[in-house]
């Protein structure tokens, strides 16, 4: 039946993607990526959440990805592509040949077409639990995903907390030695900005966060690391059908459980 099944949607990969995708590729990437390269040109947080080329997040992002934005667009687009494409298939690589294919096949296009970071936030939630400084991607970019501390502080593994922290804080500090202005526009932008009208009839992001941290409490008390990235699916600030990506994470967190017992470091 397995086998069926897997056939079928291999079957049904070429209209799926046609119906959903075809439409659109003409703004291949015109979704986030562009926004990315953008972001220089257009002047960080000169475009309210939800427009076109908006960009969100933090200054330190913005710097990190400068020499990216001087590439001219066609090339941009194709080298982002290319490391979104590797991240997933890395992320996907744990699963059964048999379904890794048509899994990539499935979730690369439409991750591929937007051009956002949730591969590279699935990245650095595994990479994270051995590397906590890698925390410093989610909590510099989306900000409330950033839920690694967290878990850390649960399992009270207090050295894994603290590199986290410190790592994104001394990313933190040299950015705003740079530009400090800068850090006090992105401050009002996320204060000041009202929420985009595309999160109408979703649950608050207050709520969301709540319930993200109290279900990563309760995985991390029970080392189910699979639970981390579902936390940070319902904390990520802005939801849309692409932050199911994170989810693509699963399999390289199923291939380890961790100790339930609470740590001392």
């Amino acid at each position: 039946m397995a086998e069926v099944g897997r056939l079928a949607l291999w079957i049904a990969l070429a209209p799926t993607l046609w119906i959903l995708f075809g439409s659109r590729l003409a703004s291949f990437g015109m979704d986030s990526a562009h926004a990315y390269w953008n972001v220089w040109r257009v002047g960080p947080y000169t475009l309210p959440p939800g427009s076109v080329d908006a960009f969100n997040y933090t200054p330190a992002f913005a710097q990190a990805i400068y020499p990216l934005t001087l590439l001219p667009w066609p090339v941009f687009l194709t080298v982002w592509s290319l490391l979104l494409a590797a991240a997933l298939t890395w992320l996907l690589w744990p699963v059964a040949p048999r379904w890794r294919w048509l899994l990539l096949a499935y979730v690369a296009p439409p991750a591929l077409l937007i051009g956002n970071i949730e591969a590279f936030l699935a990245v650095a939630a595994v990479v994270g639990l051995r590397h906590p400084t890698a925390w410093a991607f989610p909590l510099l970019t989306k900000v409330t995903p950033g839920l690694g501390p967290v878990w850390f502080g649960a399992r009270r593994e207090w050295r894994h907390a603290s590199v986290a922290a410190l790592g994104t804080g001394a990313i933190v500090f040299v950015s705003y030695a740079v530009s400090p202005e800068l850090w006090h526009r992105w401050w009002e932008f996320v204060i000041g900005s009202p929420t985009p009208p595309t999160q109408t009839g979703y649950p608050p992001l207050a709520l969301r966060l709540a319930v993200a941290v109290a279900v990563l409490v309760w995985g991390a008390l029970r080392g189910r690391q699979r639970v981390i990235v579902v936390a940070m699916v319902l904390a990520m600030p802005l939801w849309s059908s692409g932050i199911l990506v994170l989810l693509a994470a699963l399999p390289r967190l199923g291939a380890r459980h961790v100790d339930s017992g609470s740590k001392r470091l």
